[in-house]
């Protein structure tokens, strides 16, 4: 199994995903937050780029049925039911539910990745999970680490590194140089994930923001066995 490794949803635009399966971390916070929301019994997550894509696809949809999610900057948008906080996608909340959700990263990350076989989504609280479907389907894989705001971002690199370590242990695989350099990253902060990630910019952003619960939750890793996939623009649960 061969990986390449990409650092932000811009740089996945120029890669060529024909016949791979494509891997999209933003562990800070729209994989976190789809996996849980999908983890709690919504029906789906529709990622778009845009507030106003969201607005429209709301508009033509049920409100019964209908939630809108998303942040800018790390911040809700204005007249959203959700922000981009996965504590805020609690069962009675998301149950039986499809939700819009639009974030400045991880939904554009999704849509850089539009040509792949498969699109799967990942984070820190189902790598292991992720891991076992990728050994399964045995397709060579892009990760792309959504990154903030157009610059890499400690976190996805932590949860990349992680990824790849699980993925050593059970299969054999070849990776690039940037992929070996995450992966020696995890190992060397495995035991003590929020300090490796203490100076991490985002990080300190979401702290800042009052978001620290977040982070704390986002970094329980392999706490789900929710693994997310999309498919024609629609977000729904593999397992």
């Amino acid at each position: 199994m061969k990986i390449k490794v990409v650092n932000t949803a811009n740089q996945a635009k120029d890669i060529d995903f024909d016949g791979h399966i494509a891997v999209v971390i933003d562990v800070l916070r729209a994989t976190s937050v789809i996996t849980t929301a999908l983890e709690n019994g919504a029906n789906s997550v529709i990622p778009v780029e845009t507030v106003e894509e969201a607005q429209s696809l709301y508009a033509a949809s049920d409100p019964k049925k209908t939630l809108r999610g998303g942040e800018r900057h790390a911040v809700k948008i204005e007249g959203f039911d959700l922000g981009n906080s996965p504590l805020e996608y609690k069962p009675k909340t998301v149950e039986s539910k499809d939700v819009i959700l639009t974030t400045t990263n991880g939904t554009q990350a999704i849509q850089s990745v539009k040509s792949a076989a498969k699109i799967v989504l990942a984070c820190l609280r189902n790598a292991a999970a992720v891991a076992e479907i990728l050994i399964r389907e045995d397709k060579d894989v892009v990760i792309v680490c959504a990154g903030t705001e157009g610059n890499f971002s400690l976190d996805d690199g932590l949860c990349a590194g992680y990824l790849l370590h699980l993925l050593k242990e059970k299969a054999a695989i070849e990776t690039d140089d940037y992929g070996i350099l995450l992966e020696r990253f995890y190992r060397h902060s495995a035991e003590r994930l929020m300090d490796s990630l203490s100076d991490c910019f985002h990080v300190k952003r979401l702290k800042v923001l009052g978001f620290s619960d977040d982070i704390m939750f986002c970094l329980q890793a392999n706490s789900s066995r929710c693994v997310p996939v999309e498919q024609q623009g629609r977000i729904t649960r593999l397992r």
